[in-house]
């Protein structure tokens, strides 16, 4: 199909309902043989959601409603069956993540007033709010530490000073014109340290090297080459 548009996508699908199941695998009911009396649903779940889908305005990506329309699919009813294709694959009817963490609707009358009913579910709302950021608050957590760890075994050379015959990168902050300063590689070289002034200042290797910069640097602007390890032998 050449065209790609939401309304051609639309009229295909109506005109060639198999290739469009075929197109989404095995995630149809087609190949779930508990719920095969439900073609006729999906079907028109698929073609209801497609169409609310041309209605939008922005007409954003469909990959963004693919997630929504297989929830959709998986949570049809079925009037004959009357169960839905995700509880007869799985066994148990699909929840989110707030609805699996608060407890059971309320039975009795002093629990259905509003107050007693948001008074017994704001410690599990909390908690379920809570969860997420916690876990993400973690994972930054552990991602910062291992970023950390990796530049200190990076530049722990820094701590004993650079010396003779060091292999460096020095950093150039020039952007060739018509370039982005965020994309642009600011760290050149390697060069090699040819000789020591004091312990801010060195002399670099330039010569033939196809830069043309001053061959005295400050060490600020210098940082070690990563040697990464020898491989294994047996």
């Amino acid at each position: 199909m050449r065209s790609t548009t939401a309304q051609d996508v639309a009229e295909v699908h109506e005109q060639s309902v198999p290739c469009f199941r075929e197109l989404l695998g095995s995630n149809t009911l087609a190949y779930r043989l508990q719920a095969n009396d439900q073609q006729e649903r999906s079907v028109q779940t698929v073609v209801r959601s497609i169409w609310a889908y041309i209605a939008e305005a922005d007409q954003s990506d469909w990959d963004d409603h693919a997630e929504r329309l297989m929830s959709a699919l998986n949570t049809s009813l079925d009037a004959t069956r009357l169960d839905t294709p995700f509880y007869l694959v799985h066994g148990w009817d699909a929840q989110g993540t707030l609805s699996a963490m608060l407890e059971p609707n309320p039975s009795s009358i002093p629990e259905r007033t509003a107050f007693e009913w948001r008074r017994k579910i704001q410690r599990p709302y909390s908690y379920v709010i809570a969860c997420p950021k916690d876990l993400q608050k973690k994972a930054k957590r552990q991602r910062s530490e291992a970023q950390t760890q990796k530049w200190k075994e990076l530049s722990g050379r820094l701590e004993s000073e650079f010396e003779k015959r060091d292999c460096v990168w020095l950093y150039i902050p020039k952007v060739q014109p018509g370039l982005s300063r965020k994309l642009a590689h600011m760290w050149h070289g390697p060069f090699r340290i040819e000789e020591m002034n004091d312990d801010f200042r060195v002399k670099l290797k330039v010569t033939d090297s196809g830069y043309r910069v001053n061959p005295w640097v400050h060490v600020s602007r210098l940082k070690p080459r990563a040697l990464f390890p020898k491989r294994p032998t047996v």
